[in-house]
């Protein structure tokens, strides 16, 4: 399952002009702005949005890192570990924009 980090702070995993998909977990510090999700991609979808509906629990997981504001949420139980990244500050320009935070 790939991470998608958000650009924009936009939040729209149906805009594949919104999230830069990575093979692994972008840096992070705690925060209250979301900032990466790792979820499995929709089956035979050429832009690789993320499957919202078919990665069990990530919806949870997402409600809850926005609620807390800080921390990473993350769930080990099967069938797929879930992870969410949370930011210091809200994404903006770019991802590489961001990473000099």
């Amino acid at each position: 399952m790939p991470w998608y980090q958000f650009i924009n702070n936009e939040l729209d995993i149906c805009d594949p002009n919104s999230y830069q998909l990575l093979e692994q977990a972008p840096a992070s510090a705690n925060g209250p702005y979301l900032c990466a999700i790792f979820a499995d991609e929709i089956p035979n979808d050429p832009e690789r949005k993320p499957d919202i509906e078919g990665t069990p629990g990530l919806l949870f997981y997402i409600i809850r890192a926005l609620a807390k504001g800080k921390g990473q949420p993350v769930s080990i139980f099967p069938p797929v570990p879930l992870e969410v990244r949370m930011s210091e500050f809200p994404a903006a320009g770019s991802i590489e924009n961001n990473s000099e935070h």
